[in-house]
C-alpha cells in the first residue's frame, strides 16, 4: 500500500493510429464507457463526446471525457493526423500494461508515447500519517509565532 501520492496519470500519444477509427465518435464513447470497468474503476456520469468540426488552419476530430469516482479519463483524436491523446488518472492504482495494450489495440496505434506522473505526491493516504504530519505543522507555527 502506498503511504503518499495521490495516484498515477497515464499519458498515451498514439501515433499512425487507423483514421477511421479515430473518427467513430461511437467508437471513443464505446472506450471511454467499458474501459473504466476494465480497469476496476467507477463512473460518475456517462461519457460526454463531442466531433470537433474544426475551424479554417484547426485539425479535426473527436473528443471525450468520463468523470469516474477515482478521477478522468479523456480522449482526443485528431484521425487527418493519425494522432491520439489519452489520459488516465486515478487516486488508485491500476493495470498500466493492460490500460496501454487495450487503446493501442482499439484504436490500431502503429506507434505510442507513454508518459506516467504519480500526481499529489505528498498527499497522505494514511490518516494517522495525515494526522501526524498536521500536528507537526501547527506545533511548528505555535513554535515561530510563540
Amino acid at each position: 500500500m502506498e503511504l503518499f501520492g495521490f495516484g498515477p496519470h497515464l499519458m498515451i500519444d498514439g501515433y499512425n493510429a487507423n483514421p477511421t477509427k479515430l473518427a467513430d465518435a461511437e467508437l471513443v464513447r464505446r472506450v471511454l464507457d467499458e474501459l473504466p470497468v476494465e480497469m476496476e474503476m467507477t463512473k460518475v456520469l456517462p461519457p460526454f463526446v463531442y466531433r470537433y468540426g474544426g475551424k479554417p488552419g484547426q485539425a479535426e476530430g473527436v473528443t471525450g471525457v468520463v468523470i469516474i469516482a477515482e478521477s478522468h479519463l479523456a480522449i482526443h483524436t485528431f484521425p487527418e493526423k493519425g494522432f491520439i491523446s489519452v489520459d488516465i488518472f486515478s487516486c488508485k492504482p491500476f493495470d498500466l500494461g493492460k490500460a496501454v495494450r487495450s487503446v493501442i489495440e482499439r484504436f490500431e496505434i502503429g506507434r505510442y508515447e507513454t508518459y506516467l506522473i504519480n500526481r499529489g505526491k505528498e498527499f497522505p493516504k494514511d490518516p494517522e500519517l495525515a494526522r501526524q504530519i498536521v500536528m507537526g505543522e501547527r506545533e511548528y507555527l505555535q513554535a515561530r509565532v510563540g
